[in-house]
């Protein structure tokens, strides 16, 4: 039954009038029960969110949220044993808790600057059982020590945690939350050599930075890539991983954005 409900949902997605109306008014009921929190299942897991928050909302309302690229990086990790899965950018959690949910041997080391994102992140650990392999990190990973202006969309007074970047100079902020974060060189964090990792990074513009930071461990371990990358960056950032030996190996366009696969073995 829950299967069926999930499939209707997805289907409702599809209908371009339902698309643009089921939202407004789940919004509407939620508003006038004056309460923004909801709960719900994904893969496997339980969660809990907010119906303003993007990502929430798109699981919450239609079942869906980067599930072609979960898919494929499980497949992938029925095809080959991993040592550990970094999550650069973590955001809530939910990479991080779907690898651990369907692997608990495997090591989780999850980095997210964004305070209110990791406390949500820490609440949906404790809603499910036997993700003790999750080891987070309260700051985010660059190419030096420091702290950093972030940005985030603010509306309606509600600040959204998905979707935070590093401002850039000059960059027009108005309208816009911001606040800085910590960040720290990702090789002075760790460092592994002969190990099968999985390398996921979302970090909404500041991946280059990330790459550079993680020189060390990139040359001593194969990895698995799964990167988002916007389209002006791209360019730029193919080049860099192909000095460092990685080659693509798939996209996948899903819900806006792009995201690449390269391993380096």
């Amino acid at each position: 039954m829950k299967d069926s409900f999930t499939v209707i949902k997805k289907l409702l997605k599809r209908i371009p009038i339902i698309k643009r109306i089921y939202p407004s008014v789940i919004k509407k009921i939620y508003s006038y029960l004056n309460t923004d929190e909801i709960n719900y299942e994904y893969f496997g897991l339980k969660l809990k969110g907010n119906i303003k928050e993007p990502m929430d909302k798109e699981i919450f309302l239609f079942s869906e949220y980067e599930h072609l690229q979960i898919d494929y990086l499980l497949r992938l990790m029925k095809e080959t044993k991993f040592d550990y899965f970094i999550d650069v950018g973590a955001n809530s959690g939910l990479y991080s808790m779907v690898v651990a949910k369907n692997d608990c041997k495997i090591k989780i080391k999850s980095f997210e600057p964004i305070k209110k994102t990791i406390l949500k992140f820490k609440e949906n650990i404790q809603l499910n059982e036997n993700l003790n392999n999750i080891e987070i990190f309260e700051f985010g990973l660059s190419n030096k020590n420091s702290k950093l202006l972030m940005k985030s969309l603010k509306k309606k007074n509600y600040i959204q945690t998905g979707g935070f970047g590093v401002a850039q100079n000059g960059e027009i902020l108005n309208n816009l939350h911001t606040e800085y974060a910590e960040f720290k060189k990702g090789d002075d964090i760790f460092s592994f050599e002969n190990k099968n990792i999985i390398l996921k990074i979302d970090a909404e513009g500041h991946e280059k930075e990330v790459i550079q930071g993680l020189e060390n461990n990139l040359n001593k371990n194969s990895i698995l890539l799964q990167i988002e990358i916007f389209d002006k960056n791209f360019d730029v950032m193919n080049n860099i991983l192909k000095d460092k030996n990685f080659n693509q190996i798939h996209m996948i366009k899903s819900d806006g954005k792009k995201d690449y696969y390269y391993k380096n073995y």
